[in-house]
């Protein structure tokens, strides 16, 4: 999950533009439903203090979901990129209101 979050492996589908913003957010639902479980484990006594599961939610989980979630804002950054850049290609405006600010219309 991670190569793919980082871009060294393809996704596990195409969603567009819209790819890593979804892909992240299913990676992040499931780290924080595992950050549960285990934290369940803590509560009930079955986890104990200092074991493997334990360092595992302190140290590998709690990096993965923060990797994930910025990979989620990233994501969401790139679609709102897209979506300014399409509008702007409908009217033919730049953010500021002008006309013309694009090379294309040299």
């Amino acid at each position: 999950m991670q190569d793919v979050l980082m871009g060294r492996v393809e996704p596990p589908f195409n969603a567009g533009v819209m790819t890593l913003m979804e892909v992240a957010d299913a990676y992040y639902a499931r780290a924080q439903e595992i950050n549960r479980l285990l934290l369940r484990g803590e509560r009930e006594g079955w986890i104990l203090r200092g074991s493997a599961h334990y360092k595992f939610r302190t140290g590998e989980l709690r990096v993965f979901l923060e990797l994930a979630h910025h990979a989620t804002a990233l994501g969401s950054r790139r679609v709102t990129n897209e979506q300014l850049l399409h509008q702007r290609s409908q009217t033919g405006r730049s953010s500021e209101g002008g006309v013309g600010d694009y090379e294309d219309d040299e």
